[in-house]
């Protein structure tokens, strides 16, 4: 019995990271060209107070310290996959998408279309603030530029030259520092469980109604905890600009910054499909209550219940 309820409160979470290691077996044995012993080597050696030039045991000869300070130490464990299999990556990746597709296809004809059986459709109910509609669809807006943009990088030989992938190019950086706050504001929504901020009056106004089901905080924290890699990793890509004389000392860093960038959005693409799905195609009516901020009460107290429930107490407490 014990057995059971546990893995009904954490079953979410259990097949998640089940998922989660399974498709990162395969990427990372089949899909990604690199010495990832290296790689673990290289990092515990910079988070231990190591230098950042990836020179994990010394020269022991004068050649082999002159190409360590022209090009940076084991040239083919990180760089091969930047140059190499970015091009593979450019032939193989479309399969990753198609996979991810026939996932939410098949939940589609497994589960079908949720949708509540209305009414009284005048008898509305106010879910969504102005803020949190601007929060959320400042993050649609905003993450649609980023793939755009960044995808244009990835996929340079298919977008090949020209002014539009020059200017897609350019904007990639700016759109990620105007993501910075409408990010940290999805992370207050994503941690609304936490006492701490709903004890806070102004927090409070921002956080969304209701209780978060596992999938859904599992969502939410995947894009935060992704969301700030690519935050991270990308701020730092850009400023760390190497010229010929920081080259050396910092190419083992960026190319590793790399890896950490491009894994973390693979993710938050995975889930944001996720949420895309559950809340535009899983329900029939999200879309027209994310865009008025309303939804009739009736679809409420069929599915959401929780929130119905925490925005009249809400209420409540404040006549």
């Amino acid at each position: 019995m014990e057995k059971s309820s546990f893995m009904k409160r954490n079953g979410a979470y259990i097949y998640t990271l089940l998922g989660l290691g399974l498709v990162g077996f395969v990427f990372v044995n089949f899909m990604m060209i690199m010495d990832w012993g290296y790689l673990f080597k290289y990092t515990i050696h910079v988070l231990t107070g190591g230098s950042i030039d990836g020179i994990i045991v010394p020269a022991d000869t004068h050649y082999k310290e002159m190409v360590n300070k022209a090009f940076g130490p084991e040239y083919r464990a990180i760089a091969p996959e930047i140059i190499r299999a970015s091009n593979e990556r450019q032939l193989y990746i479309w399969w990753v998408f198609v996979a991810e597709i026939a996932i939410f296809c098949y939940m589609y004809a497994v589960y079908g279309r949720k949708e509540a059986i209305i009414t009284k459709p005048n008898d509305e109910v106010q879910v969504f603030t102005v803020v949190h509609r601007a929060i959320i669809w400042l993050n649609v807006l905003i993450i649609i530029a980023l793939i755009i943009t960044g995808f244009n990088i990835t996929w340079s030989l298919r977008s090949e030259g020209g002014y539009i992938p020059f200017i897609l190019r350019g904007t990639h950086e700016v759109t990620g520092l105007l993501w910075f706050p409408i990010w940290l504001l999805m992370t207050i929504i994503a941690f609304k469980d936490l006492k701490i901020l709903s004890r806070n009056s102004l927090i409070a106004k921002i956080v969304l109604p209701g209780k978060y089901k596992p999938m859904k905080r599992i969502i939410y924290i995947v894009f935060v905890a992704m969301g700030a890699g690519l935050l991270f990793s990308g701020f730092l890509i850009w400023f760390i600009h190497p010229d010929a004389y920081t080259n050396a000392h910092y190419i083992q860093f960026k190319r590793a910054l790399l890896y950490v960038h491009f894994g973390s959005s693979v993710l938050i693409m995975f889930f944001l499909m996720d949420f895309v799905y559950s809340t535009l195609v899983a329900i029939k009516g999200n879309l027209k209550g994310l865009i008025t901020g309303k939804y009739p009460r009736e679809f409420l107290e069929q599915l959401a219940p929780d929130v119905l429930e925490d925005i009249e107490k809400k209420e409540k407490e404040n006549r």
